[in-house]
């Protein structure tokens, strides 16, 4: 086995395109597909098009949606984790319900998310993982600001063929 590890960005190529959304996300370049599964391409899409309604949920403080897209047992670490484990909705719901969260008196928080360089891998006919870049693109005390983080999102196919957000890992990328 072989392992790649890429150099820095030739300046002398094209920038990948990035595809837009009428949500509030983008898509760095087209999704990269990794399987032997005939419908690998099919389910690859299907996945990334759940991964964007995720990240739209959770840039407009839908609560409703987010749960839906995960399994009440969704596993997580991520920095407000603090370097636990987290299990189940209610850590993630708190994030929801903040008072500044889903005020419907205001309007929309400006957030823009984009997955830079995703990447699917199908395994068999049940299990996806998306990993990308997410660019979040959000105002704060009035000046524009982005945060990068990495993050590996972990889809199950369940309940008579739904895909099923199980387990997301994300970390933040220092500037």
């Amino acid at each position: 086995m072989q392992l790649r590890i890429p150099g820095p960005p030739d300046p002398s190529r094209s920038r990948r395109p990035v595809l837009r959304s009428p949500h509030r996300h983008t898509v760095a370049a087209a999704p990269r597909a990794n399987s032997s599964a005939p419908s690998s391409p099919m389910a690859a899409a299907e996945v990334l098009a759940l991964n964007s309604k995720l990240l739209d949920a959770i840039a407009g403080g839908d609560y409703e949606t987010y749960a839906t897209l995960c399994d009440p047992s969704l596993t997580c670490f991520e920095p407000e984790a603090v370097g636990h484990l987290i299990e189940g909705l209610d850590f993630h719901k708190f994030y929801f319900t903040m008072p500044s969260a889903g005020d419907a008196s205001k309007p929309p928080a400006h957030v823009l998310n984009t997955m830079a360089s995703p990447h699917v891998r199908v395994i068999g006919d049940c299990c996806a993982v998306v990993s990308y870049v997410r660019l979040t693109q959000k105002m704060v005390a009035g000046a524009p600001v982005t945060v990068q983080a990495e993050e590996t999102r972990v889809w199950e196919k369940k309940d008579g063929g739904r895909w099923i957000h199980v387990h997301v890992h994300r970390s933040l990328v220092p500037k």
